[in-house]
């Protein structure tokens, strides 16, 4: 894309991107879940191992729910009252310990699959969910689509820093087009069976965790970063030429993005459609 569609840009952020793209080529980290898309895929990934069922996990679960005598087997349960009840132990989660280690909580639902599984299951999760309702559905927002074509027409290293689990992405990063090899998220340890296990990869890839993951893989901070929570504001921080905070209604994140110079962007127009 040789020109920037303006879209919803405001026209400051949509002057500085089309002056610093062109001049230099640099790196560009992305936040994925309501920065790239709309709505929170890495929830329909999960979503969908437990629609299901659980297939993929070991049969005791039980070191990772409160009621530990109806989760020694799993498999006992059918698969809606399993999905309402990790749903309900989710939200506990993140409403008693916070964001992060609520995130950190889902790992074992990832479990037991090889990369292969892993790609198929994401795949088959952004079929079912990629279509334009402003509520429920998961779909790219046209700004950065256009933006990351723009991007890539001007020799620019892109990646996406997520706190979602970095093979869910990868498998669906040619959409935008981003390669795999870009997308740094949730790591899992392998076990000697080829199989992700819960053990996650550390640093993991949620505030500070998300520069630390930029400082280990690409060795620099990225000229520009676009986010939307205080989950990416670490990242939008450190970057060197100018950042982005997507304002979804946040007053608080738009504040602290405004009192460090970083340039807020209102939640993209609605419809943004595009398959």
């Amino acid at each position: 894309m040789t020109n920037l569609t303006k879209n919803s840009w405001t026209d400051e952020i949509y002057d500085r991107l089309t002056t610093i793209i062109p001049k230099n080529p640099g790196i560009a980290c992305f936040d994925f879940d309501n920065t790239l898309i709309r709505n929170d895929f890495g929830e329909k990934i999960m979503d969908e191992l437990l629609h299901d069922g659980l297939i993929y996990v070991k049969k005791d679960l039980s070191d990772f729910f409160r009621d530990k005598e109806l989760w020694k087997d799993h498999t006992k349960l059918n698969a809606p009252d399993k999905e309402r009840l990790v749903w309900e132990e989710y939200t506990y989660q993140l409403k008693e310990y916070g964001i992060e280690r609520g995130y950190r909580w889902t790992s074992f639902i990832f479990q037991g699959m090889d990369k292969k599984e892993y790609y198929e299951v994401s795949r088959r999760a952004w079929e079912r969910v990629s279509f334009p309702d402003k509520d429920s559905g998961v779909l790219p927002q046209v700004e950065m689509k256009d933006l990351i074509a723009y991007l890539n027409h001007h020799d620019w290293t892109v990646y996406i820093v997520t706190a979602s689990p970095e093979p869910g992405i990868a498998a669906i990063a040619h959409l935008f087009p981003v390669e795999e090899s870009k997308v740094i998220g949730m790591r899992q340890e392998l076990g000697e069976d080829g199989k992700f296990t819960h053990n996650l990869i550390e640093p993991y890839t949620y505030g500070e965790g998300k520069v630390k993951a930029i400082e280990e893989r690409i060795g620099t901070y990225p000229d520009l970063a676009f986010g939307d929570s205080f989950n990416d504001y670490p990242m939008l921080c450190r970057a060197k030429q100018m950042a982005v905070g997507i304002n979804r209604d946040n007053p608080e994140f738009a504040k602290a993005c405004a009192d460090k110079g970083i340039f807020v962007q209102p939640y993209f127009t609605f419809p943004v459609v595009t398959r």
